[in-house]
């Protein structure tokens, strides 16, 4: 099998070598546009590829199909290639949901509660997926039985549906998801009094993870590298179906 992946300005990703590690043959296409990777993919005659920022919602237009997840949030990050058709779907939201049930379930302070405020912050191409997976642990949780508020926060929302980062407020919420990359070195103030998780999906600087660990109530500080190993383990799967 030989697989890879496509995004941009993606030095730092760790997926080769996750991949390498199970003994997959591994490509990385760090190119300015989807277009060049796809082409890139074809011609090294892959099986499929991941594909990363900032290429989720610009891929889809190249996909003959979606599936499950893909096609409910119009966003990709996986890709199946069989007899030149492209099949897309979307493991995030699935291995996020299963990232975070398995730290709510491993904290004294979580494992009887499900958090009631959630922030996320950014509007990327992975937060469609981030919400699917929230939508379907609430569902899921024998623990979520009260109302839950999910708000996202961007640099530049949509005034419809997203609030401005400038208005975001740690201390307001007892869940914050950040899915900004880690380049645009945002600032949190982690000033919460009350007990909070702090999930970053960034795992190439652990900037904030250190200062939301240094808040006494601070329950879990994560970094995305679970997250990304279990979309490893199901994109493998996938491809090998």
């Amino acid at each position: 099998m030989k697989v890879g992946l496509i995004g941009r300005n993606i030095g730092y990703s760790k997926s080769k070598e996750i991949f390498e590690a199970k003994g997959i043959e591994y490509h990385v296409y760090d190119v300015p546009y989807v277009e060049q990777g796809i082409e890139m993919a074809i011609a090294d005659q892959l099986n499929g590829f991941n594909v990363t920022k900032p290429f989720k919602k610009d891929i889809v237009k190249y996909m003959d199909s979606l599936l499950h997840d893909a096609y409910h949030t119009k966003t990709v990050n996986c890709v199946k290639i069989i007899d030149d058709r492209f099949i897309g779907e979307n493991f995030d939201g699935e291995a996020f949901r299963n990232s975070l049930e398995y730290y709510l379930s491993s904290h004294e302070d979580w494992e009887s509660k499900f958090p009631r405020k959630i922030a996320i912050l950014g509007n990327g191409g992975v937060v469609p997926a981030i919400l699917n997976g929230l939508h379907e642990a609430i569902n899921m949780s024998s623990n979520a039985k009260y109302s839950v508020a999910m708000t996202v926060y961007a640099r530049n929302p949509d005034v419809k549906t997203e609030n401005p980062l400038s208005k975001f407020k740690a201390k307001d919420h007892d869940l914050i998801i950040n899915t900004i990359p880690f380049e645009a070195k945002i600032d949190i103030n982690f000033n919460n009094k009350h007990k909070f998780i702090y999930y970053d999906l960034n795992y190439a600087d652990d900037t904030l993870i250190k200062k939301a660990q240094r808040n006494k109530n601070c329950s879990w500080a994560i970094n995305g590298m679970d997250m990304l190993e279990r979309q490893a383990d199901m994109a493998l799967n996938w491809w090998n179906e």
